[in-house]
């Protein structure tokens, strides 16, 4: 299920961002359902190639936010919430365009600014 998350140390949006989001998103899309157990903190860092720590503070964050239960000595769930009620976009490309505005909400960075890097990131697209 996480094998699917490619974490981006270059996109601008923090790495625990970006794996906060992607929980989210199995959280919304019913991929992750209430109960189920999220690996350790350990083994998901490893899975997906961050620092510990990392996993750690997006695990607390998702706890204070009431999507996950977790605790010393525990294995972390997901706890027990109305899904759709969860305020998410509903695929990961929106979590990570939601991420991108809290950061540059963050950093100051006016409208024009992150368009216009946008702009810039997706040359390559095409129409």
């Amino acid at each position: 299920m996480f094998g699917a998350l490619k974490v981006d140390d270059t996109s601008g949006v923090p790495v625990w961002v970006q794996i906060r989001n992607y929980i989210i998103f199995l959280i919304r899309s019913g991929q992750l359902r209430p109960g189920d157990t999220l690996p350790t903190v350990r083994q998901l860092a490893v899975d997906l190639g961050v620092n510990h720590n990392t996993i750690h503070k997006v695990y607390q964050d998702l706890e204070t936010d009431g999507l996950i239960n977790a605790g010393r000595g525990r294995r972390s769930t997901i706890a027990d919430i109305d899904r759709d009620a969860l305020e998410m976009p509903p695929s990961p490309v929106d979590a990570m365009v939601e991420g991108l505005a809290r950061v540059a909400r963050e950093s100051g960075l006016t409208k024009r600014d992150v368009l216009s890097r946008v702009e810039a990131a997706l040359e390559g697209l095409g129409e």
